[in-house]
């Protein structure tokens, strides 16, 4: 039970030292966006059902294919029960989408609009975007993951509709929200164990 606990800590530390909104290798550097503001472990809060939007713009320095998925911390890939589920988008949530032909200088934008089932009713769960870089000329693959957005998920169901309007790419520039870093460590440990505290007593 408590290596259980230990590695689940350990494990949310490292998604929040690893969050990012933007990443930058020798493939391709970009951008990532929570309702079209820069993504940022904090300030995020959805109801069960809420729709919101993530993106990623993504500048290419080579000629590649680009692999790239959507996980949530804590949930292994096979597991039916996920926390989220993507209305629309590049691939289906956990499953990873191989896109084939991108040539150097392009920019490619992808984009999912997602929301949190009521598996994610009542906790804070981080959403993670991965992408794989895999370079036509010399058969090589160049994986990166990070922590994309930090949701809290209240137990209220969303009433509005789940047609979610996406704004037009220029609303990139918008600033990005600022939340308290202790507070947002804080509530995904906290959160990560009552959750397995809760599974163990089922």
């Amino acid at each position: 039970m408590n290596k259980i606990i230990i590695c689940l800590i350990l494990i949310a530390s490292i998604s929040l030292i690893s969050n990012v909104n933007a990443f930058d290798n020798e493939y391709a550097n970009g951008s990532v966006y929570f309702n079209d503001q820069k993504a940022t472990v904090y300030d995020a809060n959805l109801k069960v059902g809420e729709p919101a939007t993530i993106k990623a713009v993504v500048y290419l320095k080579k000629n590649i294919d680009v692999s790239t998925g959507l996980t949530a911390t804590g949930f292994r890939d096979e597991d039916p029960n996920q926390p989220y589920k993507v209305i629309e988008g590049p691939s289906e949530f956990t499953k990873t989408a191989r896109h084939h032909g991108y040539n150097a200088g392009e920019t490619v934008i992808f984009e999912w609009i997602i929301c949190p089932t009521d598996v994610a009713a009542g906790w804070t769960i981080p959403l993670n975007i991965d992408f794989t870089f895999n370079d036509r000329d010399e058969r090589e693959g160049y994986p990166i993951e990070f922590t994309a957005v930090n949701i809290c998920v209240s137990d209220e169901h969303y009433s509005g509709s789940t047609t979610h309007i996406i704004t037009d790419t220029s609303s990139t520039n918008q600033p990005s929200s600022e939340g308290s870093p202790g507070f947002g460590i804080l509530t995904v440990v906290l959160s990560i164990i009552l959750m397995v505290l809760w599974i163990r007593r089922k």
